[in-house]
């Protein structure tokens, strides 16, 4: 179930689609506010990040990396709602090279705003420009959230239109050498995209209560969107991940 659009849409389970095998009550927050995936001896088997832009201004790194972050997924840039042009994250290179500096594993992340497949193709090829200088180590994600107005350029989109503007941006992000991954919230991944479709992705997945409403396989859960974390300025999204991209 999913409110959306000032509705209730019921979406039967698909037996086709691979499930996440998640214990909830494995989910543990710590005295610190942070989310861990415990297994159950009590070890952890998650690793905690954080997301950044240029909406948290200038950050201090140094005191970052003394906070346990184990990744950062940063963001390379996005494309415009109305004109639709490509515009780098006027943080971006000060943030990969701040966290790098301080062994902070990095993922990407690139706000789409694309209505064809072609300039999916587009917005992938500006990411592997910006970071082909660089060792990223955590996926390559594409950013997909309905804008809420109804003038941006992606409003009237069917399904099929962003199914296949994702698909090409993944295929792309693959085809580079990079793992491609697709992040949004459950109207993303249950109205927004035809799941099957996009089956073989890694998914990033925004949800900010418990239990984590969603039944289907997932690789990072974004649990909160006001965190606080020693060097950034202001509320920051924090993020727990089950999977070893490190391997």
């Amino acid at each position: 179930m999913v409110y959306a659009d000032g509705g209730y849409h019921f979406f039967p389970i698909s037996d086709s689609l691979k499930k996440h095998n998640y214990v909830y009550d494995n989910f543990v927050m710590q005295d610190d506010g942070e989310v861990v995936y415990m297994d159950d001896t009590q070890e952890i088997h998650s690793a905690k990040g954080i997301d950044v832009s240029r909406h948290q201004g200038e950050i201090d790194w140094d005191r970052v990396g003394g906070n346990d972050i184990s990744y950062v997924f940063i963001r390379a840039g996005y494309r415009g709602s109305s004109e639709g042009k490509l515009v780098e994250d006027e943080y971006f290179e000060d943030n990969i090279k701040g966290a790098l500096d301080n062994d902070i594993a990095v993922g990407i992340y690139f706000y789409t705003q694309a209505v064809t497949e072609k300039e999916a193709e587009e917005e992938a090829e500006f990411v592997l420009d910006l970071i082909e200088d660089y060792d990223i180590s955590y996926p390559v994600v594409l950013d997909l959230e309905e804008t809420g107005s109804d003038t941006a350029r992606t409003a009237e989109m069917t399904k099929e239109e962003y199914t296949k503007a994702a698909v090409a941006f993944c295929k792309t992000i693959q085809s580079a050498g990079y793992t491609p991954m697709i992040y949004g919230n459950l109207k993303t991944f249950m109205i927004m995209l035809d799941m099957e479709q996009i089956e073989e992705y890694d998914k990033w997945f925004a949800y900010y209560d418990t239990p984590v409403y969603l039944p289907y396989d997932f690789a990072i859960w974004q649990y909160s969107s006001r965190g606080s974390v020693g060097g950034v300025n202001g509320d920051v999204d924090l993020n727990v991940c089950m999977k070893d991209y490190l391997k």
